[in-house]
């Protein structure tokens, strides 16, 4: 269950660098997929829709996901990169193609980091958990 939510919050922040308010979604509560499906379609991949794209997919994310992440200290670092990143985009001080790969990064960070956790490394999940907060910065 936390790999596969690990695995669709990685998927997502890739496909979630865009949006303007968190609006309404569609889906079942706790049906993150179609949510964020929900936010593609609202909020299309181009300028000035990308921070409102990133609060559209964060809010499905805390209504779908954190109630059952086992990190959500994590996701929630996560999810402050995702707005982070897709502002820039939007104020067009990274590229949509630099966004995506900062935001990559953040992900496999955050995916390694619950991976860490789960193995008792928590020393190396602490190391990335300080590079994710340096990001932030």
């Amino acid at each position: 269950m936390r790999r596969l939510l690990g695995i669709a919050i990685m998927c997502g922040g890739l496909a979630a660098c865009a949006l303007p308010g968190p609006g309404p979604v569609a889906g079942p509560p706790g049906d993150l997929h179609a949510d964020r499906q929900a936010c593609n379609t609202r909020y299309p991949p181009h300028l000035g829709n990308y921070l409102a794209h990133a609060q559209c997919v964060n809010a499905a994310v805390e209504r779908d996901a954190i109630p059952a992440a086992h990190y959500p200290d994590l996701v929630r670092l996560q999810e402050q990169l995702r707005v982070k990143y897709s502002a820039a985009i939007d104020e067009r001080r990274l590229s949509p193609r630099e966004g995506e790969h900062k935001m990559a990064e953040a992900d496999n960070l955050v995916t390694a980091a619950m991976r860490d956790r789960d193995n008792g490394k928590r020393e190396i999940a602490e190391r990335r958990l300080d590079r994710l907060q340096a990001m932030l910065e």
